[in-house]
C-alpha cells in the first residue's frame, strides 16, 4: 500500500484504534460499507472485502477498507462516527473542556467524553446520526497525514460501484511551521488566592511536593519550543494576581530553563489575591513592544477578571487586544478549575481575549492542564479554505472538486480537517477506469501540501 504525501511535514499521528481490518473482514459473509450493506460470496474468488467477486447487489464499496483513523482507506461502519464528529466538529475522543465538552458526554471508558463517546455506541461502530457526512455519500476515502517516504506521493485504492456513484474524498493536513530567525515565548501566570485555595475558592492549582499543573504546562511547552532548531527563542514570566510584575525578564532559554520550578509558577499571592487580567496584559505589552520576530503569549489563568478598572472584563479585553496588535503576537490561553457549570464556563470570554476559538483550552484540574499545554502548539499555523483547491482527472478530462471545508481541529491546532464535496467517478461497464483526486493548498507560514488519491473504478452495470 503506498502512501499519502503532505509536503512539509514529517509526522504520523496514531490517536485512536479501532476494532481492526482483520476483525472487519471476518465473519458472516457480509461487510458493512458506509450506509451500506454489501453482501458477498463467499464461494466466488476476487476482491470483494471477504475475497469475493462483486454482483450487481454487493455495490457499492471500496478497498482498502479502514477501520482505524489513523489508517488511510474508505471508511467503514468502525471508524464512521469518528470521521464524521472530525469533520462536523473538528475533534473527537479527548475533552479537556470538563465533563459535557465539547468530546461529548461519554459512552466510552472516560466520562469526560473519550474514546469512544458520540454517538452509534460504545464503540462508536452502530448507525451513524441522520446527516452523517460519511454517510452521504456511496462511500468516503480517507486520507490521513504520513511520513515521506520512497513509495510516498499518493494513495492508491479501488472503487466498485454502479453508474452515478458519488464519493468523498477528505483528510487532514499537517503543516509545520516553517520559522527562522528569533521568538518571544512570555508566559503570563496567575497568582490569585484561588489557585491554593480561598475562601469559598479552590484550591485549583494547589502545590504538590514543590511542584503544580502550571509549570508543568510551562514545561511542556518549553520543550516543545527547545526541539524547534531553526529559532533563536527567548522567553519570559509574567506574575500576575491584584497586579502583575516581571519574575523573569525576557532572555535567553537557558535563563528561562533555570527559572521553572515552583518559585516562579506555582503559589498564590495570599488568600485575598484577586485576578487583574488587564495589568497582567499591559505588563506583556511592554515587554514585547519593541522585540523583533515572531511573539507567542500563554496565559494560564483559574479565574475571569475581578479587578482592574471599573470594569475589569471589558478592562482585561482591551488590554488583550491591544497586547496582539503588537506586530507578529499571537496569545493563547489555558484555564484551569472549571467545574462544569455551563452558567459560568470562561470560553467564550477567553475566545474574545485570544481572538481565536482555536488558541483557548478550558480544563478541569492540574493534570487536565498539564494534557491541554501538550496538545496546545506552538508558533499558530493558518490554512484558509479559499487556498485550498481540489481537481479530479479521469477519462472524461479534469474537472475542479469544490472543498466544502477546512478546519482547525480544537485538540490539535497544528493539524487540519479537509473534505471535498461529492463527485461521481467516470468509467465504463466492464473496463477500471483511472480518476485521480488532487487537493492542494498553502499553510500561512508557507508550507505547500497536496495529497493525492488514486481511485480505480469498476463500473458494473
Amino acid at each position: 500500500m503506498r502512501k499519502r504525501h503532505v509536503s512539509g511535514s514529517h509526522r504520523t499521528y496514531a490517536w485512536i484504534t479501532g476494532i481492526g481490518i482483520a476483525a472487519l473482514l471476518g465473519g458472516c459473509g457480509k461487510t458493512n460499507f458506509g450506509e451500506q450493506v454489501v453482501k458477498t460470496d463467499p464461494s466466488a474468488a476476487g476482491n470483494a472485502p471477504n475475497g469475493a467477486d462483486a454482483t450487481k447487489d454487493q455495490l457499492p464499496y471500496g478497498t482498502p477498507p479502514t477501520s482505524e483513523v489513523e489508517k488511510s482507506g474508505w471508511v467503514t461502519p468502525e471508524v464512521r462516527n469518528s470521521v464524521d464528529a472530525l469533520l462536523a466538529k473538528g475533534e473527537i475522543t479527548i475533552s479537556v473542556d470538563g465533563p459535557g465538552g465539547p468530546g461529548g458526554s461519554g459512552g466510552g471508558s472516560d466520562p469526560s467524553g473519550g474514546p469512544g463517546a458520540g454517538p452509534g455506541g460504545k464503540d462508536g461502530s452502530g448507525p451513524g446520526p441522520e446527516g452523517s457526512i460519511v454517510g452521504q455519500t456511496d462511500g468516503l476515502l480517507w486520507l490521513t497525514c504520513t511520513e515521506n517516504g520512497g513509495d510516498a506521493g499518493l494513495f492508491k485504492s479501488e472503487f466498485f460501484g454502479k453508474k452515478g456513484s458519488k464519493v468523498r474524498v477528505a483528510g487532514e493536513f499537517c503543516p509545520t511551521a516553517k520559522v527562522q530567525g528569533d521568538v518571544t515565548v512570555l508566559f503570563l501566570i496567575d497568582h490569585s488566592g484561588s489557585m491554593e485555595g480561598a475562601p469559598n475558592e479552590g484550591p485549583n492549582d494547589k502545590t504538590e511536593n514543590g511542584t503544580c499543573g502550571r509549570l508543568q504546562a510551562a514545561q511542556s511547552l518549553t520543550a516543545a519550543y527547545a526541539k524547534l532548531s531553526q529559532l533563536n527563542v527567548k522567553a519570559g514570566v509574567i506574575g500576575f494576581s491584584s497586579g502583575a510584575r516581571v519574575q523573569v525578564p525576557v532572555g535567553g532559554m537557558d535563563q528561562l530553563q533555570a527559572n521553572l520550578n515552583g518559585n516562579v509558577f506555582c503559589g498564590s499571592d495570599g488568600r485575598f489575591a484577586f485576578t487583574n487580567y488587564a495589568a497582567a496584559m499591559v505588563t506583556a505589552q511592554q515587554q514585547l513592544a519593541s522585540i523583533p520576530g515572531q511573539k507567542v503569549v500563554y496565559l494560564i489563568s483559574d479565574g475571569s477578571p475581578t479587578v482592574g478598572g471599573t470594569d475589569p472584563k471589558a478592562s482585561g479585553l482591551a488590554a488583550a487586544q491591544a497586547l496582539r496588535a503588537v506586530p507578529d503576537t499571537s496569545l493563547f490561553a489555558l484555564f484551569v478549575g472549571y467545574k462544569g457549570d455551563q452558567a459560568s464556563n470562561p470560553r467564550g470570554y477567553l475566545e474574545q481575549i485570544t481572538g481565536d476559538a482555536s488558541q483557548v483550552r478550558v480544563t478541569n484540574g492540574a493534570a487536565d492542564l498539564v494534557n491541554a499545554a501538550k496538545r496546545l502548539g506552538t508558533i499558530p499555523i493558518k490554512i484558509k479554505l479559499e487556498d485550498t483547491k481540489g481537481s479530479l482527472e479521469n477519462p472524461a478530462g479534469t474537472t475542479e472538486i469544490t472543498i466544502e471545508a477546512v478546519d482547525q481541529r480544537k485538540d490539535a491546532p497544528d493539524r487540519f480537517v479537509w473534505r471535498s464535496a461529492p463527485f461521481e467517478l467516470v468509467g465504463a461497464p466492464g473496463t477500471a477506469a483511472l480518476n485521480k483526486f488532487t487537493v492542494m493548498t498553502v499553510s500561512s507560514r508557507g508550507d505547500k501540501l497536496s495529497s493525492t488519491a488514486e481511485i480505480t473504478y469498476h463500473e458494473k452495470p
